[in-house]
């Protein structure tokens, strides 16, 4: 039995409760430490490229950002040039503008530091600088307006590429609207900044996503539908300067079915034709369509009665067809019912004959959105009929 002093032995058994409290304490806190994630630096520099002296820079850390969202981070710029902006509050410094004021071709070296208190992370970029005098490059872009395809002039204007998609006599076979065509991008009107420069690069980025998807001066873009497309030209002189020219293209499209007879209305028969078109509106992406137009024309009387039986009194032989359009869910969005018989005269319409249009706008699109849309022709008579056209046109220009 050990004899020591009872004294003694309560101090040991104070002194390892205290080294107890401590080291759970500290487990704690090295848990706590342990959890946290670094946050990431991102710099973004405008203008991108090579900048003159006494040009105002602008860097930007606003997509720089901490996998735990509950930390608020903080920003430090060292610019390359002896200034510095220090770590102010919280959110503070995210935006910031700089003027270089002594030429540097190799670069400034800029250091962006973002902090949540506890851990840092850093990123760099480099800044080249020319001299005040330098002359920039100028990015252009050759535009070019087909006319449309019944040959009627394009709509005025010179900052923008408009195409169209033209499918004629079409079979009914041919139900879907899904032809694409190629836009030709030439930048061969851009130029250097003086005769001492020359243009490295043309990068063409024609989804909006801010990646190049076509390098070199001309380029085939293909495969592209109709819709309305923001496209941009950066061209990069051999000092690094750079350019940019935005422009939108616009593809649009008519298809046209001659010449076929629909089923009668009947039990045994299949009164309906349906034709399926994509329709893009998307107001984030500025690819907006403006117009859906459906056009079709037949015969005032049914030509398959006894000569001399079908007139305009017997309105049992007159025809009679109607347009439904709907959305991607099968929503109806308009029809052509509302137009009496007398009304059937859009167009330059012959008098043997009826013709409707139907104009599907802006306010049709908002509503029932984007997607593949269709419209069904339908017979409402217990006879067949003769189509003597049918034309869709999606017009974003």
């Amino acid at each position: 039995m050990d004899e020591r002093p009872l004294g003694f032995m309560r101090r040991v058994i104070v002194l390892l409760t205290a080294v107890l409290f401590v080291a759970t304490s500290m487990a704690g806190c090295l848990e706590t430490f342990a959890s946290n994630s670094a946050p990431v630096a991102v710099i973004n520099v405008s203008p991108a490229g090579t900048v003159k002296v006494g040009d105002t820079v602008t860097f930007d850390a606003s997509s720089s950002y901490d996998p735990d969202v509950a930390d608020t981070l903080k920003f430090s710029w060292d610019f390359g040039d002896g200034n510095v902006v220090t770590i102010g509050n919280p959110g503070q410094n995210k935006e910031v503008e700089h003027v270089y004021n002594t030429e540097n071709p190799s670069g400034y070296t800029v250091t962006l530091e973002v902090s949540d208190n506890e851990l840092v992370a850093t990123t760099t970029t480099i800044v080249k600088v020319a001299g005040a005098d330098a002359v920039l490059p100028t990015a252009s872009v050759i535009t070019y307006r087909d006319n449309d395809c019944t040959g009627e002039d394009p709509p005025a204007g010179s900052n923008f590429i408009l195409a169209w998609i033209c499918e004629e006599e079409m079979e009914t076979s041919d139900d879907t609207v899904d032809t694409k065509t190629t836009i030709q991008l030439d930048g061969s009107d851009s130029s250097a900044g003086d005769s001492s420069s020359y243009l490295t690069d043309y990068e063409w980025d024609v989804d909006g996503d801010g990646n190049t998807d076509f390098t070199g001066e001309n380029t085939e873009w293909t495969n592209v539908g109709p819709g309305e497309y923001e496209i941009r030209l950066t061209v990069t002189d051999n000092q690094g300067f750079t350019d940019v020219m935005d422009l939108d293209v616009f593809v649009n499209y008519r298809g046209a079915w001659a010449e076929f007879t629909i089923d009668s209305n009947t039990s045994s028969g299949d009164p309906i034709v349906t034709f399926a078109f994509p329709i893009t509106y998307n107001q984030d992406s500025g690819n907006t369509i403006r117009y859906v137009k459906v056009g079709f024309s037949y015969p005032h009387l049914d030509d398959d009665w006894q000569m001399g039986t079908c007139t305009e009194s017997n309105t049992a032989c007159h025809n009679n067809l109607d347009a439904y359009v709907y959305n991607s869910s099968t929503e109806e969005v308009a029809n052509t019912t509302y137009l009496d018989d007398g009304s059937r005269t859009a167009g330059d319409c012959p008098d043997d004959d009826r013709c409707v249009e139907l104009r599907l706008s802006t306010q049709h699109f908002r509503n029932y959105l984007d997607g593949g849309w269709t419209v069904d022709l339908v017979n409402e008579k217990s006879h067949d009929t003769t189509v003597k056209s049918f034309v869709i046109i999606l017009e974003y220009k």
